[in-house]
């Protein structure tokens, strides 16, 4: 028993003396061993970084590919030790190689949101160029794409788009609803698929209009999309003014297409009625009798813009 614990501890010494005799083997090797400056690799292709360490002793390690949109695909982005710094003889360099510029293929975008289809090509780093919209399709989607499908694009590219405005919307030709009564002015609106705006009453003398539509907007003959708003002027009733007297106004409407709206407005203790409404032909002359009995005055408009005026004045008691 006693043999052995001293051959144990006979062979433990060997082995510490041999371990150390190894390390300062090796330490005095290092310390032995040159010392090289580390050139500069970034941006050699792989090739070319094996021949600039060529016989300076050290070796190239490739650790890491990543993309670039700067450094060619199979060159050196990064490097370690950095140039310049000076290590030992047979020590490796590592380096990172790029993959070239970040591609993704790209997606088909066609019937997406425009939204939908931005958020997709924010994702893959692409972004969206919408050069074109036009009629085809829900309003708002991509109809069609400037780069089709499956092709590989780099990284910040622009994909050009082309982007509904909704269906071509229906026009109707806007009737003349002067003169009818406002439930069948409202009813053929509605069948129209248009919507009533503004409804105004103006108090006419003649009571026989009350109730019955003197203007609106559109004009008739007008183009007017559907659901878009009609505004509508509606004939109320007046005070009973006598006509014994009357001036008569004259103005010639200029010459051009189609007709002219022409009106006469009576202004009257800071309330309006419209004694006469009605469309002329462009190049006639209208002559309109304003009566007796005005509080204020009386205007000819043509097209709502005031030609003439007559006041109590000019008509006298």
């Amino acid at each position: 028993m006693k043999r052995a614990l001293v051959a144990v501890l006979y062979g433990a010494m060997f082995l510490a003396s041999a371990g150390l005799g190894a390390y300062l083997a090796v330490a005095w090797l290092v310390e032995k061993t040159p010392e090289v400056e580390v050139p500069d690799l970034r941006g050699l292709a792989l090739g070319e970084a094996l021949d600039r360490l060529q016989g300076t002793g050290l070796d190239l390690e490739v650790r890491d590919f990543d993309y670039s949109d700067t450094v060619p695909e199979n060159h050196v982005i990064l490097q370690h030790p950095r140039p310049g710094a000076r290590v030992k003889a047979g020590r490796g360099v590592g380096v990172i190689l790029s993959r070239g510029p970040e591609r993704h293929p790209l997606p088909d975008l066609r019937g997406l949101a425009l939204e939908d289809a931005r958020i997709r090509l924010e994702e893959l780093g692409l972004k969206a160029a919408v050069e074109v919209r036009i009629r085809r399709g829900p309003e708002g989607t991509v109809v069609a794409q400037g780069i089709e499908p499956g092709r590989t694009l780099p990284r910040g590219a622009q994909v050009p788009l082309a982007v509904s405005r909704g269906p071509r919307p229906v026009r109707w030709r806007m009737p003349r609803l002067a003169g009818l009564p406002l439930a069948e002015s409202l009813d053929r609106i509605d069948r129209m698929g248009l919507r009533v705006g503004r409804i105004e009453e103006v108090e006419l003398l003649d009571p026989t209009q009350a109730g019955r539509i003197v203007a609106q907007d559109p004009l008739p003959g007008f183009p007017a999309e559907a659901g878009a708003a009609v505004a509508l002027t509606v004939a109320g009733t007046a005070p009973a003014v006598g006509f014994s007297r009357a001036l008569y106004l004259f103005h010639a409407v200029p010459p051009g297409f189609g007709k002219a709206r022409v009106q006469l407005v009576w202004r009257s203790a800071g309330r309006t009625w419209i004694l006469w409404d009605d469309w002329v032909p462009r190049g006639r002359v209208v002559r309109v009798a304003v009566p007796a009995g005005l509080a204020d005055r009386a205007e000819l408009r043509v097209d709502g813009r005031v030609v003439q005026t007559a006041s109590a004045a000019d008509l006298g008691p």
